[in-house]
């Protein structure tokens, strides 16, 4: 086995609360205080951000985040303005 540094993170991704699969993770953030900040955000109006979707379980659609690793600690975001604008329509 090879011994590896990585860096936890926390991943963000669209929760249907087991009535379709979770969704892939959308973003990266540096801690879980800011996970949290950032699904309380997104979860105040869940469905305005068209970032993950599942064709007919919109309405059970929320975000919760989940601890990830990842290599490099720049992957995560450090603000949550800066997570937010991962979410943004272009």
């Amino acid at each position: 086995m090879r011994q590896v540094t990585a860096y936890e993170a926390f991943g963000i991704f669209g929760d249907y609360d087991g009535m379709a699969p979770d969704t892939h993770t959308v973003c990266l953030v540096a801690s879980e205080a800011l996970a949290d900040a950032v699904c309380a955000k997104l979860n105040e109006d869940p469905r305005k951000y068209g970032v993950v979707f599942v064709d007919g379980w919109e309405h059970r659609k929320r975000f919760a985040h989940r601890p990830e690793l990842v290599e490099n600690s720049e992957d995560a975001h450090t603000t949550l303005e800066a997570a937010l604008a991962e979410f943004e329509d272009e």
